[in-house]
């Protein structure tokens, strides 16, 4: 179950990325990575999950909390999900 909803949030966020035209386009580049990078680990592409994922998506979240709050927001479901999951 924690897998889907990640599953769900990281395209929430990809699609919150697209519509935000007024988000710099290398930041739309590095959390679009990270976001990536989930999906790898999600589908069972790589052997372990990165231990650094939710430090990285908090210093996403501090980036975007003020300007972005929606993207904001689904970065926060992504890290509370991850949490859950022990990592």
């Amino acid at each position: 179950m924690p897998k889907e909803k990640l599953q769900e949030s990281v395209s929430e966020l990809k699609s919150q990325l697209d519509e935000h035209g007024e988000v710099a386009a290398v930041d739309k580049q590095a959390l679009g990575e990270l976001a990536a990078r989930l999906e790898v680990m999600l589908n069972g592409s790589s052997e372990h999950w990165e231990e650094d994922l939710v430090e990285e998506f908090e210093r996403q979240l501090i980036q975007y909390e003020e300007a972005h709050p929606v993207i904001a927001r689904v970065i926060s479901q992504i890290i509370t999900t991850l949490n859950g999951m022990g990592l």
